[in-house]
């Protein structure tokens, strides 16, 4: 079944202004796949929605910077379960706890989910750099971002929970 996509206009209006919605089909196409091919978890999108502030509803985020014909961050939020089910299934060892090696599997599933979204908008033309994963472990941990910066959430679910990705853009 292919991927649910964003079919809008041109552009997303939120309160901090327009963002391209070219922007954010390949982060929903690239999580599912790349979740799939990395740690053989599947998942759905849940919905869409804009998101005003970046009070996360999980516990350990990879946050990862793009630079170039558009700017911003991709926020990949997880809660401790699911991200210890992937770095289980990534390292194809259990663990059951949040450690290091939990975060390094997030940070590279984040890394990988964005370089993957960043070859999708390569091929649309766009020319992006992306930074090196950030992870940042706590409940319900705040990131700020600049004020003007309009972020879109997107809810997936698992058959071993919930995360979000938040795709926050501007041109």
């Amino acid at each position: 079944m292919p991927p649910e996509t964003l079919t809008e206009t041109r552009e997303s209006q939120t309160d901090r202004g327009p963002m391209n919605v070219a922007f954010i089909n390949p982060f929903i196409e690239s999580t599912l796949r790349s979740l799939e091919m990395m740690a053989s978890i599947t998942a759905e999108k849940a919905g869409l929605s804009v998101k005003e502030d970046l009070i996360t509803t999980y516990d350990i985020s990879a946050i990862i910077g793009i630079t170039g014909d558009t700017s911003g961050s991709i926020i990949l939020s997880f809660p401790v379960s699911l991200a210890c089910r992937i770095a289980s299934n990534m390292l194809m060892e259990e663990i059951t706890t949040l450690d290091k090696s939990v975060e390094d599997a997030v940070g590279e599933i984040g890394n990988i989910v964005v370089g993957d979204a960043r070859r999708l908008l390569i091929q649309d033309g766009f020319s992006l750099s992306i930074s090196v994963p950030t992870v940042v472990v706590g409940k319900g941990h705040k990131i700020s971002r600049s004020g003007d910066v309009p972020c879109i959430a997107i809810p997936f679910s698992t058959e071993h929970g919930e995360f979000e990705v938040n795709v926050g853009l501007k041109d």
